[in-house]
């Protein structure tokens, strides 16, 4: 075992307590681990193995090179590995093979998270862990508001996220700031990398995370970030108790029916509807993610009286009639 490790176990950091009770069942899960070679994922990472034999974790760590930063990049790619070898691990690393690589933060996400969905289902892995920290919830809350998300959109990221067809994703150092976990990596001499481009603060999350949450906890004299950890908390206990309750009311949706009953939508407040019908057409129509803006409309739509209603989503239409809501193949 090296020192690095050996120093970092005896350190004793907790996983999230979601997190580790979810390990906890699964009694033994192979994991891929999602590995930029920054601070954060450099702990999670040391974290996880600190934990290996105690919760039975086969880990498989991830690296995806977005080629953003030229030979830059290509050096991250060589310390997860090099540092994933030192562990004893497993690493899959691959490139992005875009001939014009987009620089968008949002793009880079998707091709990295369908890197990591292809590295689960070739190693028949149903976890993949992230390296989110509790930095990382205000920093989405504050862009998601911009965007006018709902109540699901605020609580992001989640400790334990789970899907209908991917692997669940947990994010086991959701509870620890930034400042901590340098700090941790330090007092073992542990080495990460440093991204130029996370300085960058023409990038909204950049912008964000370096001066104006700093300024606003300054102003408001305590820590927002905690403040925002909490708030998340809560929400996500609310948005669960309305998800057991659309469920119970509004089942067809979550059956997947083909068809749903207009008036039994109309007869439950707008709330829970959303939720359910909206669960139902993400789920029926893959890949298009309808915006807030043709939510809002839908929405109206089935409180409205009009008999008929049509919407383009994607390439599909949702129609409805006085009784009935139903998708046609618009291809």
């Amino acid at each position: 075992m090296s020192t690095v490790l050996q120093q970092f176990k005896d350190m004793r950091y907790e996983i999230e307590p979601m997190v580790y009770k979810f390990l906890k069942e699964l009694g033994g899960a192979r994991i891929i681990v999602a590995c930029s070679g920054g601070s954060d994922s450099v702990f999670l990472l040391y974290l996880l193995k600190s934990y290996e034999e105690e919760l039975q974790l086969d880990i498989v760590v991830a690296h995806y090179n977005h080629k953003w930063r030229a030979e830059s990049s290509d050096q991250d790619g060589h310390f997860v590995q090099k540092l994933s070898q030192d562990l004893g691990l497993v690493c899959c690393v691959d490139s992005s093979h875009e001939d014009s690589v987009k620089k968008n933060e949002t793009y880079a996400r998707n091709q990295r998270i369908a890197f990591l969905r292809k590295i689960a289902q070739e190693k028949e892995s149903h976890v993949i862990a992230f390296g989110h920290q509790c930095d990382d919830i205000l920093e989405t809350q504050i862009q998601r508001l911009g965007r006018g998300a709902s109540l699901d959109g605020l609580i992001a990221p989640r400790p334990i996220h789970k899907f209908e067809q991917y692997p669940t994703h947990i994010r086991p150092i959701l509870r620890y700031q930034s400042y901590f976990i340098q700090a941790a990596l330090k007092k073992v001499s542990a080495q990460w990398r440093e991204d130029s481009s996370n300085k960058d603060e023409t990038i909204v999350r950049n912008k964000l995370r370096h001066s104006i949450i700093p300024e606003l906890s300054q102003l408001m004299k305590r820590n927002v970030s905690e403040s925002a950890s909490r708030s998340r908390y809560l929400l996500e206990q609310d948005a669960n108790f309305l998800n057991e309750l659309a469920r119970e009311r509004l089942k067809a949706c979550f059956d997947l029916e083909p068809k749903l009953d207009r008036l039994q939508l109309r007869s439950q407040e707008k709330p829970l509807t959303r939720r359910a019908f909206f669960y139902w057409l993400n789920s029926l129509i893959e890949g298009d993610s309808v915006s807030s803006k043709l939510q809002d409309q839908i929405l109206e739509a089935i409180y409205g009286e009009r008999f008929r209603e049509k919407f383009s989503v994607g390439l599909s239409f949702v129609v409805m009639n006085k009784r009935y809501i139903w998708i046609e193949d618009g291809s």
